[in-house]
Formats: structure tokens, sequence, C-alpha cells
């Protein structure tokens, strides 16, 4: 892929070669926009937003407006700071004290109140979406792109909250990358359901698209129900979903049209227990690509081959892309030098490439950057065919009695068991072995002490005894963040709930 302003040459390019061809369809409205049209609206966003760099922050759902501001910011030379439509005051306070934007785009005129306290302009969808399907070419082929910038928040539940940066050009080669590792082609049709706050959407689905000249149709979330009649309706090729997504869809029957065009879905953002993997291929015969993401690193870091390639259960593929290593876990006793260790060795997934930040913005985190090196916080293995596997956070390992466990391997264990349709393992303070195994579990049926012992006696048939839960506490559903993740904090909560309420301690 050629340097410069990748994602305004390629969109000028299928706009001369193909400009009848779709590029942004909305899932819920049909609403479509071509690749002839595009840049015509990019220039009435460019317009409106101004030639001066702003800082732009995006409160809008996924659909034809969030998609256009995104590509309008990169191409345009502005700072673009996503945000959840629904996010508390809380995390808009932070993110306005961290990045005082100029221009603020709202769903609805009224919301405008959440953020009285800000000099800013406020734009509503409605306004963006005026300007993109009454815009008219007038010399929309000279945009003079310069490259902007967008700034995202790692998860605040599994750590201390980062600024990350990531420049137009580290977004346009991973999606260039996720490109080539999807084998798109102006044939596909991509499925996005993700919210654009995050970085997976807007670079898997809608740049990758871009670069590949495909259709990428947008909803503005995921819906269960309506979902298989997306993929029929649109004649999708390929869809970006995460693990959660996948175990919901487990619950759907197999409609009669699959596969249809349907090649393959893509998970990413968390951890896909292999099993969920192996029943949705049997249930749905769609190939399952597990891919391996990061926001430092512009979102894909490594994926599966599509077929005809093998992908593997368990495995999130080789590195796309990016070069990585697997080194001794980074200690708290100083700077340590970076050594690889053995291969197939459980250590810490290293990276670097083009894609990849040298920094967070100010000075937090900065041990995870060493000698050209981003440390990820997690651990895996590499095989001798170079696909890798990871096994959890390093900061979430659990030490019994001075043996490091992995809480990957017991929630993959408790999932083979017949009512289990959720679970999270994390550890808990024990005086007496530094840390004791706890099991928090989503089941298909009545929790009960009959139950319970059916898990342990299932765990027993396929963990070491130090690796068997202490405690089982039965949840409605496991706390996730925006992103989908694990929401580690509220977990932690529900363990104190939990005691709280074993001990009878009720609050006044």
């Amino acid at each position: 892929m050629s340097t410069g302003h990748v994602l305004y040459d390629e969109l000028l390019h299928w706009e001369t070669s193909q400009p009848d061809a779709p590029f942004i369809i909305e899932a819920e409205t049909g609403k479509t926009l071509s690749y002839g049209e595009s840049i015509a609206a990019l220039q009435a966003l460019r317009r409106a937003l101004g030639d001066e760099p702003s800082c732009i922050l995006l409160a809008l759902p996924g659909g034809m407006a969030t998609s256009l501001i995104w590509l309008s910011a990169l191409m345009g030379g502005h700072t673009l700071v996503p945000a959840a439509p629904d996010a508390p005051a809380y995390e808009l306070e932070r993110l306005t004290k961290s990045f005082s934007p100029d221009v603020v785009i709202i769903e609805r005129p009224e919301e405008q109140v959440r953020f009285a306290f800000l000099d800013a302009r406020f734009l509503t969808q409605a306004d963006c979406e005026a300007l993109i399907y009454h815009a008219v070419p007038d010399g929309a082929s000279h945009l003079h792109p310069v490259d902007g910038w967008v700034c995202l928040m790692t998860s605040g539940s599994t750590g201390e909250p980062k600024k990350v940066i990531l420049n137009a050009q580290q977004v346009a080669w991973t999606a260039d990358q996720i490109r080539r590792s999807h084998q798109l082609s102006p044939a596909d049709r991509g499925l996005a359901v993700l919210p654009f706050f995050h970085i997976n959407a807007p670079v898997v689905s809608l740049c990758a698209s871009l670069l590949a000249g495909s259709s990428v149709i947008i909803a503005p979330r995921f819906s269960r129900s309506r979902f298989w009649e997306w993929i029929d309706t649109y004649q999708i090729t390929w869809a970006s979903i995460v693990p959660t997504i996948l175990a919901l869809l487990l619950q759907t029957e197999k409609p009669d049209f699959l596969p249809g065009a349907l090649r393959f879905v893509r998970t990413a953002s968390a951890p896909l227990p292999a099993i969920q993997l192996v029943q949705f291929e049997q249930r749905f015969g769609i190939p399952v690509i597990e891919t391996y993401g990061l926001t430092e690193a512009a979102s894909q870091v490594c994926a599966n081959p599509v077929p005809p390639g093998r992908h593997i259960p368990g495995s999130v593929g080789k590195p796309v892309g990016v070069s990585l290593r697997i080194c001794q876990p980074h200690t708290s006793e100083g700077t340590q030098a970076l050594r690889d260790v053995a291969l197939g060795e459980v250590g810490e997934v290293c990276i670097a490439g083009p894609g990849v930040i040298s920094a967070y913005l100010g000075d937090a985190g900065a041990t995870a950057f060493q000698d050209g090196w981003f440390r990820t916080g997690d651990l895996g293995y590499q095989d001798a065919e170079g696909y890798v596997y990871l096994t959890g956070r390093q900061r979430d390992v659990i030490i019994r009695g001075g043996e490091n466990i992995a809480p990957r391997e017991i929630e993959e264990a408790l999932l083979a068991h017949a009512a289990v349709w959720e679970v999270a393992v994390a550890g808990s303070p024990d005086p007496l072995y530094g840390e004791q195994v706890v099991a928090y579990v989503v089941t298909h049926e009545s929790w009960t002490s009959l139950l319970e012992e059916s898990l342990r006696l299932h765990c027993a048939q396929y963990l070491s005894p130090h690796k068997v839960p202490s405690v089982f506490i039965p949840v409605d559903a496991l706390p996730r963040t925006y992103t989908g993740k694990l929401d580690r904090q509220a977990l932690r909560q529900k363990q104190l709930d939990h005691v709280t309420e074993k001990v009878g301690i009720h609050a006044a």
C-alpha cells in the first residue's frame, strides 16, 4: 500500500471506476450512498466543519452520518473524539476536559443540555444528513485531503484509562491489512453492528470496505431478531461481531437461506471460547474467523485465515501487518530487557508495526513501550506454524499457592457444561493461599445446590484440583463495557455483594 492520503486516494479511485456501486447502506432505513456520491457528501461536510483543524466530539449511533464524519475527520485534518451516544455524565465530562472539543455532534437538539458547560458549536444528526443527502458535486475531486486523527480511551474497567491517538495513515494501514487477510473485493458486502465509538467498526468494517471497493451495511446497534434478516436482505458476505453476539446468535434457529452469500463472520474485542466457535459452525454452517485486535494498533493484530485457509478454534490466528514476539512478562521490579520465551511457552505478547502507537497521550503507561515494541499485557504463546493462542491478561492471572492460573482455561472447561451459557473467572483474596478461584456463572436453568455441585464435579474432571473454583456465584448476566469487554470492576462488586449476602450484612 502506498503512503500519502490513502483513504482519499482509494475513494477517488472507486468513484471513478464504479461510481454507481453502493458504498454505505443503512440497515434499518435502506438509505444508500454510492461511491459516486460519497466525495460530494464529504465536501459538504468539510464545508460545514471548516477548513481549520477542529476537535470534533461525535456522539451518534452507527449510520450514514457517523461513517462520513469519521472519514471527513480523517481526510480533513480534524481530531475526532468518538463517544457513546448514551454515555453517562462522568464519561462525557472526562472526554470534554481531556480534549476540549470545538464541535459536538449529537443525535437530537435536546441533548445539547448535556454539554451546557461547553463553549462549542453543535450539529445534530439531521443537520449532517441534510448535508449528505443534498450534496451537489462542486469541484469535489479536489478536496486536498489532510491527514486527521482519532482519539480513543482504553477501557477504564480493566485498568487506568489511557488516551490513544491514531493518525489517518495508521488507520489506513491497518484497514488494508484487514482487506488483505479477509480477501475483501468489490463483490463483498460487510455488515457492521458494532458501535462507532470503538475502533472496530470504523476500521474493520468501514475503512477496510472502502479500500476494497465493497459495500458496508451499517446498523445503529445489534439486533438478535433482525440480524439474520439483514444478512438475507442485503446479501451480506461477511459480518464483524463480538463473542457476546455470537453467543446470542446461538440461541436462534438456523435460517433456511444459509449459507447463502455469507462467507464468514469474524469476531474480535474479547476472547472467543473454542466450544462456542465449534457450536456456531456446526449449527449455521458458517466459518467463524477469530481475530485479535487492540486500540493501540488501530484494531487488528492477528487473524485466522479465511477459507480455504485453515482457521483453528482457540487460536486468534497469525500476525497480520505487525511484528509479534512472545517475551518474558514484565514485572514491577524496574525496566527489564525484552527476552523472548521458547517456542510454545506462555509469555507476554509484544508487537510493533506501522499501525502501532509509540506512546499514550500524557504520561500514562510509559512502561508498556520498550525498545520500539508495545507490551500488550496479554499472555499467550505461538506455535511452530505461527498461530497465536491467548491465555489471558497478565493482571488477570490468579496466583493460588504460588501456582499461576489462567482464567480462560477454567472458563473453557465450564462452558462445556450443558447448563452454562456464559462464565467469567477471577481471583479473590484468600488468607491461606493468596487467592482463590471464583467463577461467575450465567446458566440456562435455575440455580440450585445440585447444579453447583454438578459444576464442581464437572471442573474436577477437566482441571487440576488447584484450578477448580472455590466459589461459584450465579449471575443473571456478565457485566460488560460499552465495547463488549468484561467489566472487571463490576465483577469485583458482585463478589463483594455475594460475600455480604452470605454473612447477612445489610446496608443501613
